[in-house]
């Protein structure tokens, strides 16, 4: 353990200690002061835009990124190891997501063949995806949608008439050389108006098995999170302030996503860590011309890759991000009207020896970016519902030394979107939206940055999204379709040279995503299912997506999801399938390469109560239940030159067990 993480973790193991000591100076008042947020999915929501609430969580065993998103309509996980996944969304990868944990963005991309999302997922209470660039209040640069997490507080874990307590955590993954977790939280009232949490979780995971019962490695992994977490509640006023820390290590290949396909490349012990300091407060009086609610925080991620035969860095960077988001919410009638400033300063050491060493470099280079934004709701009749909303952002990014000193670019734009929502009996309603996104130039990955050099001629990226949906509602039953396309103009990549300098960014073209979205389903008191498709077809200056466009995306094939809830009446268990179906995708990798093949996943799992309330709970899944041996079309997959599969193959079957206890 870092020294670092060991001070944090000493500060968080005095605050577990503060609830205990002042639990004798809780109210019962307390009790009614806070009311637990209910996350629902409404029809208004189109497919591919989800929330995932804590029972879902819970229910899946979660351990990784992949555990979680896997199953959603419109997203894809690939990677192999946990440290090596990749979200893509429609086609289009994570780098493109606005992406915030309780109001923080997260915009660092560290290092290319590594995961930029780094989220634990035992203490989120939640994860909402809007899908395509939309809103005004998405933030800025979101050019293909926002991802926003929430993470549990005090109040959130506390039971009725409850003032302190602990949770405690351990969890088994059977598959390869196994995987272990365990947890530990302390979290209870300072007083009747004031909640704290702090937590602690350790995971172990070791090389896993393929479907075809193979040890994978290099793929083992150690994972650690802590986090403290205020919570006040006054009337009118809330607040969190939260400090996080995470941090992953392992040693693998200079690129973990890849076997030694090439004979010739080193282990490496790997680290990336992240700390995030947030505070949110949000004032809401009676009366509905104020709901306002601010954000401030600081974000530093950093990576470190050395070879673990010499200790010789391979490359390393450190990105902080400081910024803020005020808004408020104003009500009127049939009228409600978002509006507020946002801004983010980032700032980026980093440097490189994996080249040959004339091409070795190092960069530090600073960014900003200010926005202003509107976006208002307007249900003009019980028939017709109007959104517009417009964003401004300026965007300034400069060289400060290294390869890239001196290189300037600046720019602002503005971004609109409109969409009206028509409701012509009260169980269907169809929509159609238009909506533009702009992400100036700012800080690339960290280690390609210290790589490729800034000119200082770029033009920001632009995005347009054009949707069309349909939904119908009545008596449980639902059915939901969305069919859309997304240009993406000036896309910036990395551009190889080998000249002067090993290479440069460039607007390369445009990125272009055509596809649709479908789902239809029942929900009755204590069961439901459903049944979804989806599919995207990704472009770059007319050619399909590859593997090889490391921060644009990738070709997936189409993709079916199905998912059966049950629950018993007596109420102690809750029992789900979910399964996946992803039918080939035609080549686009290069000439003389296979299709990428398709695949069929089915998990099931369970959790039960067993003293019939929340306090004891056992909790079990069986992910890939068939034990099918497949590589998930987000992983990097064949390579011609060796006429070989050159990623991992994803995880055979593996059985999740859980015991949680509270008290």
């Amino acid at each position: 353990m870092s020294a670092s993480s060991s001070r944090l973790l000493s500060g968080l193991a005095l605050l577990a200690c503060a609830p205990l000591a002042h639990a004798a100076d809780a109210a019962d008042s307390g009790d009614s002061a806070r009311t637990l947020d209910a996350i629902t999915v409404v029809a208004e929501r189109e497919p591919g835009n989800f929330d995932l609430d804590r029972g879902e969580i819970e229910l899946t065993q979660a351990s990784d990124l992949g555990d979680l998103l896997s199953n959603e309509s419109g997203v894809a996980v690939g990677g192999g190891s946990p440290v090596a996944q990749k979200v893509y969304v429609r086609g289009f990868e994570d780098t493109l997501l606005n992406v915030t944990i309780d109001g923080a963005q997260e915009p660092a991309e560290l290092y290319h063949h590594q995961t930029r999302v780094q989220i634990e997922p035992e203490f989120i209470k939640s994860i909402e995806l809007d899908a395509g660039a939309g809103a005004a209040t998405a933030g800025a640069g979101a050019l293909i949608g926002a991802m926003r997490v929430r993470t549990r507080d005090a109040f959130d874990l506390l039971r009725p008439g409850q003032d302190a307590g602990v949770l405690i955590k351990a969890q088994a993954g059977i598959n390869g050389e196994n995987s272990a977790k365990g947890v530990l939280a302390g979290y209870g009232r300072l007083s009747d108006r004031l909640g704290l949490l702090a937590t602690y979780v350790y995971q172990d995971g070791g090389d896993y098995d393929d479907g075809h019962g193979d040890r994978v490695k290099p793929t083992a992994y150690r994972h650690e999170r802590a986090q403290a977490k205020l919570s006040g509640l006054f009337d009118a006023h809330q607040f969190d302030v939260s400090a996080e820390q995470l941090e992953d290590t392992g040693t693998y290949y200079e690129r973990p996503h890849m076997t030694n396909f090439t004979g010739r490349y080193v282990l490496s012990d790997h680290r990336m860590r992240r700390t995030t300091y947030a505070y949110e407060h949000r004032f809401d009086p009676d009366g509905d011309a104020l709901n306002l609610r601010f954000n401030a925080y600081r974000t530093r991620s950093d990576y470190q890759n050395r070879r673990n035969t010499t200790g010789l860095l391979y490359g390393w960077g450190e990105q902080t991000s400081t910024g803020f988001d005020l808004r408020n919410t104003s009500a009127r009638d049939a009228l409600s009207l978002t509006y507020g400033v946002d801004y983010r300063s980032d700032r980026l050491h980093a440097l490189q020896q994996a080249t040959p060493r004339p091409f070795w470099g190092r960069t530090e280079q600073t960014a900003t970016v200010f926005g202003a934004y509107a976006q208002g709701d307007w249900q003009a009749s019980p028939q017709w519902k109007l959104s517009a909303g417009l964003r401004w952002d300026d965007y300034r990014h400069k060289g400060e030394s290294g390869i890239s000193a001196g290189a300037r670019n600046d720019q602002a734009r503005l971004s609109p979107n409109l969409s009206l929502t028509w409701t012509p009996v009260e169980s269907l309603s169809l929509r159609a939206a238009y909506s533009e996104a702009f992400r100036g130039v700012t800080i690339r990955e960290a280690f390609f940055s210290s790589l490729y050099t800034h000119r200082g001629d770029l033009d920001g990226e632009r995005a347009d999204n054009l949707e069309i949906g349909i939904a119908w509602e009545r008596d449980g039953f639902f059915a939901r379709a969305t069919a859309f396309r997304q240009h993406i103009d000036d896309y910036i990549s990395a551009v190889y040279d080998g000249a002067s300098a090993w290479g440069y960014w460039e607007n390369v073209g445009q990125a272009e995503v055509d596809g649709y979205e479908a789902e239809i389903g029942q929900r009755w008191e204590r069961m439901g299912w459903s049944l979804g498709v989806w599919n995207s077809d990704n472009k770059l200056a007319g050619r399909p997506l590859n593997d090889a466009d490391l921060g644009l995306g990738t070709s997936i094939g189409r993709t079916w999801t199905a998912r059966f809830d049950w629950q018993p009446a007596s109420a102690r268990a809750d029992y789900a399938i979910r399964a996946r179906l992803v039918e080939d995708e035609r080549n686009s990798i290069a000439a003389g390469a296979p299709d990428k093949p398709g695949y069929a996943v089915v998990d099931v799992m369970a959790n039960w109560n067993l003293l019939g309330d929340d306090r004891l709970k056992l909790g079990a899944a069986v992910n890939n239940l068939f034990d099918r041996f497949y590589y998930d079309h987000g992983t990097y997959g064949y390579q011609a030159g060796t006429k070989s599969y050159i990623g991992f193959p994803s995880p055979g079957r593996e059985l999740s067990l859980s015991l949680t206890y509270r008290f």
